[in-house]
């Protein structure tokens, strides 16, 4: 890989690990000027925070990002697609062994997912003749986010919305991880605790694209084959593709009025609440309170390899969003 993605995956696991980092720069002598306070506010939260004057920034997703920015109390400083672009980010994953039990109904679920990530692509690219579906669009992620349709409108132009896995995404999770390892936020002995002979090892298995070939041979159905518990993060609209897949007044007046995009791929998505970050969501998994999950790859990663228990063993089935 080349010398560069490594220097800013670096930069991107930095902002991941900065927690860490933190107790000792809060212990070190120094100059005040010169030191970077951590604390731990949810995205959610930043702005008011902000603008109270309690924190000078933060390191957010969407569409906390723009709400601030247009709320005039901050600025961006950097995207992080200006610095690393593509870059891994939100992913659709499942626990192994719902999946090794029901496969097609995992293929259902991507299905679903493909399907309203196409969708929302489609809308965005048409806007401007599909107004209808593009204020729809509009409507579910305010209602979904908590955030006025202006703030979602902005936050559209600052996410990359994919479902596509590729060998570059395969190559930058083995560059995260080698990362972590460097890092300490995970280790080798992790890696062969959970059975791996190595990084690249782990990531041929821990990515697994068959269900994603499979939702290409199914077809709709008639009727709902199964459930699934599916956790996903609040207000976080990298995920929107799990928004879309689960509104049913978009199909008012067709032949799927009254029925979702996963109960037209035959999956019933038993509510579940949202969860505040990353890890809360593998902690569901390994709580055996979901089946599926959207969350960030880096908690993906991390808690898969360092809580080494049966029901944290996951897949990565489909990308949710790059940078």
């Amino acid at each position: 890989m080349e010398k560069r993605t490594a220097v800013l995956a670096v930069l991107i696991v930095a902002i991941v690990i900065v927690a860490g980092l933190a107790a000792t720069m809060l212990m070190g002598e120094g100059d005040e000027e010169d030191t970077i306070y951590w604390l731990t506010v949810p995205p959610v939260n930043q702005k008011d925070q902000i603008a109270r004057g309690l924190i000078d920034g933060g390191v957010s997703w969407e569409p906390y990002c723009s709400d601030s920015i247009l709320s005039g109390d901050t600025h961006a400083l950097m995207w992080s697609g200006d610095f690393w672009p593509n870059h891994p980010c939100c992913v659709l994953a499942v626990n192994a062994g719902f999946a090794k039990n029901k496969p097609e109904l995992v293929a259902r679920t991507v299905a679903a997912h493909m399907e309203a990530t196409d969708w929302i692509l489609h809308t965005i690219e048409n806007r401007e003749t599909e107004t209808e579906n593009y204020t729809a669009l509009l409507q579910m992620g305010a209602a979904f986010s908590l955030r006025n349709t202006t703030v979602v409108e902005e936050s559209l132009e600052h996410m990359r919305l994919t479902y596509e896995i590729n060998d570059q995404f395969k190559d930058y999770l083995v560059n995260f991880t080698e990362e972590f390892i460097a890092l300490d936020q995970t280790s080798d002995a992790a890696l062969t605790a959970r059975g791996y002979a190595s990084v690249d090892d782990f990531i041929g298995t821990f990515v697994n694209d068959s269900y994603m070939d499979m939702a290409g041979t199914l077809s709709k159905s008639e009727t709902i084959l199964g459930d699934v518990r599916l956790g996903f993060l609040q207000g976080d609209l990298h995920q929107f593709a799990r928004v879309v897949a689960s509104n049913v007044t978009m199909w008012d007046g067709t032949e799927w009025e009254g029925r979702s995009l996963f109960a037209q791929w035959g999956v019933n998505i038993i509510p579940q609440d949202p969860y505040p970050n990353g890890p809360a969501v593998m902690l569901a998994f390994d709580t055996d309170k979901i089946d599926m999950g959207y969350l960030g790859s880096p908690p993906a990663i991390i808690k898969h390899l360092n809580v080494n228990t049966a029901n944290s063993d996951i897949r990565i089935v489909a990308q949710a969003n790059a940078e």
